[in-house]
């Protein structure tokens, strides 16, 4: 995968749709619905976490992001699910955004991009209090990975960017709480970290964190979690 520049130019929609097709079948172990050819072992359709005594690693350096997330296991949630329990790789993809996803910017911002980076990958791991922090999956930099933090922008909205990890921070620390919408019948959910400031994706402002007031329209609040295979065994794998 390419690092992000902030010089990038967006993919057409039509080669992103390909792109995204191929890192499909390159991260994802492979299912089928077709009859089995005699004399074939069968295929059932992947599960959100791998099955009992199943072999399941991560995706090979080079492969692209997946944004089309497998069926997701009825009642899957909180610590019965494999992605919140930071054993899956994800990517974080907006709703209403057929092309963009979140990733770490040239600047070090967690922003939108429709183009392939090697930043876009992320797991999320259990920390204090039922909150979250939000890692990248592969090691930048000094060797290890990064994790997104808070920045306090004065009057302006906060923004997301990445730091060195340190649970002790609060800025570090994020809620990921199930909303009332599906996307193609998987959960969604909103992002909110300290101060209770909600991750939000427009294309005129990028990726902000800011406070939600009632009747809010919830525009941009929502993000699918795009499970991308087993997590690296340590940091930056």
């Amino acid at each position: 995968m390419l690092n992000l520049s902030s010089g990038a130019t967006a993919v057409p929609r039509a080669a992103v749709a390909v792109a995204l097709a191929v890192g499909v079948a390159a991260s994802m172990p492979a299912c089928t619905t077709a009859a089995p050819t005699a004399g074939e072992p069968t295929a059932s359709p992947v599960p959100s976490a791998p099955a009992s005594g199943t072999v399941d690693t991560p995706s090979p350096t080079g492969s692209k992001p997946t944004t089309e997330s497998p069926p997701a296991s009825p009642g899957a949630a909180g610590d019965a699910d494999p992605i919140m329990r930071g054993e899956r790789q994800v990517v974080l993809r907006p709703i209403g955004s057929f092309e963009s996803i979140l990733a770490v910017d040239a600047k070090g911002r967690l922003n939108l991009t429709d183009g392939d980076t090697d930043k876009s990958l992320f797991v999320l791991l259990p920390a204090r209090d039922n909150r979250y922090q939000i890692r990248t999956a592969q090691a930048h930099g000094g060797g290890e990975p990064d994790c997104m933090g808070l920045r306090d922008n004065g009057s302006s909205p906060a923004t997301v960017v990445a730091t060195a990890c340190d649970a002790g921070r609060a800025g570090q620390l994020f809620a990921i709480e199930k909303t009332r919408e599906k996307s193609e019948g998987r959960p969604t959910y909103t992002i909110s970290g300290e101060g209770r400031v909600y991750l939000r994706a427009t294309d005129r402002q990028g990726l902000v964190a800011q406070r939600v007031g009632e009747g809010d329209a919830g525009e941009g609040l929502a993000f699918d979690l795009v499970d991308n295979g087993a997590a690296p065994a340590g940091p930056g794998g």
